[in-house]
């Protein structure tokens, strides 16, 4: 079997902050009233819990480059969530740098 044990954390552990990040930011953005990016929190958990499903295939059934193809992926959409994030959460830096 292809997939690893630390993989399995991460994507739960990713998944479940991105979930409670868009929570937070759906809120946050109705209150400044900022456009609603914090959708795209559910699509890049979606791609990684889709990922994570890819690499449940057992070794023989998949392709050699799929564990190259799946953390680019994982990449890509963690990538873009921290993106996000920085567009909804950028003013906790600035209320910090202030001190």
């Amino acid at each position: 079997m292809l997939y690893e044990q630390p993989l399995f954390f991460f994507d739960v552990t990713a998944v479940t902050m991105m979930l409670v990040l868009a929570y937070l930011s759906k809120r946050l953005g109705a209150a400044l009233q900022i456009k609603p990016h914090y959708t795209i929190f559910f699509i890049t958990s979606a791609v990684i819990v889709m990922v994570s499903g890819i690499e449940t295939i057992p070794y023989e059934l998949s392709l050699r480059s799929v564990s190259v193809a799946t953390n680019a992926m994982r990449f890509a959409a963690s990538a873009v969530a921290l993106a996000v994030a920085l567009r909804y959460w950028s003013w906790l830096f600035i209320e910090f740098s202030k001190k």
